[in-house]
């Protein structure tokens, strides 16, 4: 949350609180205070709008340098990772039940249809 204020005010330059609030999906205003005042070596409060302080430019600027701080490319990322873990898993328990000569309607028909389900359900809850 506090990455995500800092990006807003830094992208923003002058922003009020109910901006910062709405933009960033804070759930309500004693939160969003809370997290103001524990940044505050980083944004301040100047007539009533919030802007980053010189060491908040600094953050802002390493901030920007990371590529962390973009949660839709990390949620992309371990989305794309956890399906292909889920994948590999499926192969490998495919392969195994091959190795172990089952019966071929589960091994030919089943998990498939298992491991596409598990890698279906991976997929949505990234979404």
């Amino acid at each position: 949350m506090r990455r995500d204020i800092l990006r807003y005010v830094g992208e923003a330059k002058s922003v009020n609180f109910t901006e910062i609030m709405n933009n960033v999906k804070m759930p309500d205003s004693p939160t969003l205070s809370y997290h103001l005042k524990t940044l505050s070596p980083f944004v301040e409060q100047r007539e009533g709008r919030y802007g980053l302080t010189v060491m908040g430019q600094d953050a802002y600027s390493l901030l920007l340098k990371t590529s962390s701080y973009s949660r839709p490319a990390l949620f992309w990322r371990n989305k794309r990772n956890a399906n292909m873990g889920t994948g590999l898993l499926w192969l490998i328990a495919i392969a195994a039940a091959v190795y172990m000569e089952l019966d071929m309607t589960f091994t030919a028909v089943i998990l498939p249809f298992l491991a596409a389900i598990a890698m279906s359900t991976t997929y949505q809850l990234f979404e």
